[in-house]
């Protein structure tokens, strides 16, 4: 992988992703074995915080301690699990911007690929830095307070009495190592997705460099640039999407074009449609998850003096807040790119051109009247309109609580 290498490292540590040097039948089993590790540590932990609301849980400040928690415990083991199913996939997915007409061809495209790689690869160490950060210092707050009262970090419900010295350094180590393993899996899952929307701004940006430097005459080249926007399209765009404003384009009179849109539509959507609805599940949760978990932060703040813990809840609540205004950066984003294909089209030299490749520029002009908009489950943008609405839900739900 030339793109996205520290995704993939973190999809690797959390078992999501075997490096693809480990392909001799002994390592490929001792990778299996160490993802179900890493499966069975994560759910375990899980387990027992659903557990303490069952058999534990007794007033308010009970639930709203363990809930906030738990809430994105779950949302995380989800994306594990969806990772694991879609893995194969997501690679596809990824080496397809390795070849085709999304390969930079000249030193230019290659400074604009590696300037967003650059963006994916800071926004992922920050990102991790921010998480781990915040994790950190929850424990290392707890080990210093409540460690030596016995009491664990997280609330939790276990079969066995653990207050001897050894068992409690044990379920004590286990809720770290859970914990840390639960915001890697995060911040892998959050950065791969937000890593495909930056690359995918990144080949408009190199769609733009083409169009603005077609020469007189050179029809080959306009038509790689259609060839070149309808890929970009077609590792976004729903099937259902594309093919209700497929007969936009079918009205324009290059037939070979048009006839090769439909054939590679048709040869692509199948797949496309298997990996945009995974994300859309993972995104539709997660915004139901930081909702929930936002009001809680808000009501906990409210039960608690100055101290240790208030730190604790306003960091949690800001990595909560970093996880959903990823995804709506970064799709309000491309969404606004893709809304200036029409603008680079003017910025060509465009009147110097023949009639038929002035249909050709017509074409990709049509197309890119419909916008490339990500939601989840088809009723929520995943754009910045929708992360204050999620504010505001946040506050009104919590002023319901109250």
């Amino acid at each position: 992988m030339h793109i996205l290498r520290k995704v993939f490292t973190l999809l690797t540590i959390c078992g999501c992703s075997r490096p693809a040097t480990w392909s001799s039948p002994f390592k490929k089993f001792l990778y299996n074995v160490y993802t179900i590790c890493v499966f069975v540590i994560m759910h375990t932990l899980v387990v027992s915080q659903i557990l303490d609301l069952v058999f534990n849980v007794e007033n308010e400040d009970d639930f709203s301690e363990n809930f906030y928690v738990t809430l994105v415990m779950i949302i995380t083991c989800f994306k594990m699990s969806s990772l694991l199913l879609t893995q194969k996939h997501i690679s596809v997915l990824v080496n397809t911007l390795e070849g085709g007409p999304f390969l930079p061809i000249d030193i230019e495209e290659k400074e604009i690929r590696k300037r967003f790689n650059d963006i994916t690869q800071w926004n992922t160490m920050a990102y991790t830095f921010l998480t781990e950060g915040c994790m950190a210092w929850i424990f290392v707050t707890s080990l210093f307070v409540e460690y030596g009262n016995k009491k664990l970090t997280f609330r939790a419900w276990l079969p066995f009495d653990y207050s001897s010295p050894l068992k409690f350094s044990f379920v004590y180590a286990h809720q770290a190592l859970s914990a840390f393993i639960c915001c890697l899996s995060n911040v892998a899952c959050d950065s791969l997705f937000s890593g495909l929307l930056v690359h995918i701004y990144c080949q408009f940006e190199i769609l733009g460099y083409r169009l603005r430097n077609i020469q007189r005459d050179e029809t080959d080249s306009v038509k790689q640039c259609a060839h070149h926007h309808n890929h970009i399209y077609k590792l976004v765009f729903q099937f259902r999407s594309v093919k209700k404003h497929r007969s936009r384009f079918d009205t324009i009179t290059d037939t070979r074009l048009t006839r090769a849109y439909t054939i590679s539509l048709q040869n692509y959507c199948r797949f496309a449609t298997m990996v945009n609805e995974e994300f859309k599940v993972i995104v539709f949760i997660q915004f139901a998850t930081s909702t929930s978990t936002i009001c809680f932060d808000l009501f906990r703040l409210t039960q608690r003096e100055l101290g240790s813990e208030i730190v604790d809840v306003i960091l949690y609540a800001s990595c909560t807040l970093m996880q959903i205004f990823y995804y709506c950066w970064y799709g309000n984003e491309v969404k606004l790119k893709s809304l200036t294909v029409s603008n680079m089209v003017f910025e060509s030299d465009w009147t110097t051109l023949n009639n038929k490749t002035k249909k050709i520029l017509l074409m990709i002009m049509r197309r890119a009247t419909v916008p490339i908009q990500f939601s989840s489950l088809y009723f929520v943008s995943v754009n910045l309109e929708s992360f204050k609405t999620l504010l505001k839900t946040s506050y009104s739900a919590y002023n319901l609580f109250q």
